[in-house]
């Protein structure tokens, strides 16, 4: 039996352990929280940092691994540099460090003509007093999940987004850059043997632009765009995936795209979460992502072939429409695949975190998640 070594046992990480389990591998899962839910089905447990790499790779030896992995952006640091130090299958250590420095990746962008965003990396406020061209995108140059992320308008709301971001920001950096309009996607991808497989293209719609924040609130594929935006996002994204130099991992990258053509945000050296990768591709592909994270994490061939061409949805609850997805659940609607229904509370959805649940859609055509988005959005 074949041993893989899980950085991450949150709730994020539980669909990637249970596929271990379900393909037969034996699992040791590592995750700094004792009470993680992804414990429960650990063959092995440890608790330590994931981004402890003395401890991890002492935990890595002792178990003899065949394959490391993860599903969070810090610890494929610790993946990259444990694979390379045992001889395993992963994407390189400049590869990992470039995928979780915002900065990093984008002045390796700007250098190499690929379309990003004007950026500036800020150490305090003072960096930023000659930045009036508004709105701007205020970030951690090294965080996720939309936390600390901000769209201001103005100097105070610079001032303030700043002193956020940097609480978000383990290296105290902050990335202040343009704000990009249009519409918003994700793209999935495996790169193995330096050849580039384009798995899905993820519409995305967020909530709370209007006061500053940025949270995905329904992911729907296959997007809705042309057949020429299509081929314009793929283009933008194999640049970038060769720019970088990725190659034994998959990629999640996130686009903005508009008349002038489409913007790569950022990518990482991950799978997608919010249940892209791990649900809505393989009900709108039958494409099995997390089966390939292993393969590809053990030196196997992935299967990147797709089997079937659904349409897919999630959407997640928010205050506005908390009650129409909870009457939509009780239907007992045929499209339902799964749902998660938290308690009600009456608050911003400032960050991922702050959603109130989701309902995941399969239907056989676009049109059928269309007609039950405008009844449950």
């Amino acid at each position: 039996m074949k041993k893989i070594l899980i950085l991450g046992a949150g709730e994020i990480q539980l669909p990637v352990i249970k596929k271990a389990r379900e393909m037969g591998l034996y699992t040791i899962v590592v995750d700094y929280n004792p009470s993680a839910p992804g414990f429960d089905y650990a063959d092995e447990k440890y608790v330590e940092s994931t981004n402890d790499f003395e401890q991890v790779l002492t935990i890595a030896r002792k178990c003899q691994i065949d394959g490391i992995l993860t599903t969070s952006d810090f610890p494929v640091n610790v993946v990259a540099k444990i694979s390379h130090d045992l001889g395993l299958c992963s994407m390189s250590e400049y590869v990992a460090s470039l995928c979780t420095n915002k900065n990093m990746q984008r002045q390796l962008f700007k250098d190499s003509n690929v379309k990003v965003p004007f950026f500036k990396l800020c150490h305090s406020i003072d960096d930023t007093s000659y930045l009036n061209d508004y709105p701007y995108i205020v970030k951690p140059v090294d965080s996720s999940a939309s936390r600390g992320v901000r769209k201001v308008s103005s100097r105070e709301e610079l001032v303030v987004a700043f002193s956020e971001a940097l609480k978000y920001s383990t290296s105290k950096n902050v990335l202040v850059e343009e704000f990009i309009e249009g519409r918003e996607f994700s793209v999935e991808t495996y790169t193995q043997h330096d050849k580039t497989s384009i798995i899905a293209i993820t519409e995305k719609l967020v909530i709370g632009e209007d006061v500053g924040y940025f949270v995905e609130d329904t992911h729907i594929e296959p997007a809705r765009i042309s057949l020429n935006e299509k081929k314009l996002i793929e283009s933008e994204v194999r640049t970038a995936i060769k720019v970088i130099g990725l190659n034994n991992c998959p990629t999640h990258t996130e686009i903005k795209l508009n008349d002038k053509g489409a913007y790569i945000i950022e990518i990482a050296c991950r799978l997608g979460g919010d249940y892209i990768t791990s649900d809505l591709v393989p009900l709108s592909t039958g494409v099995d992502m997390l089966a390939n994270l292993f393969r590809i994490s053990l030196g196997e061939e992935i299967d990147a072939t797709p089997t079937i061409n659904k349409s897919s949805c999630i959407q997640f609850l928010n205050t506005e429409n908390y009650n129409r997805c909870r009457l939509f659940i009780e239907s007992g609607d045929q499209h339902i695949v799964r749902y998660e229904i938290k308690e009600y509370q009456h608050k911003a959805i400032k960050d991922s975190l702050d959603r109130l649940g989701y309902i995941l859609l399969q239907g056989d055509t676009q049109e059928e998640i269309e007609s039950i988005l405008q009844l449950i959005k």
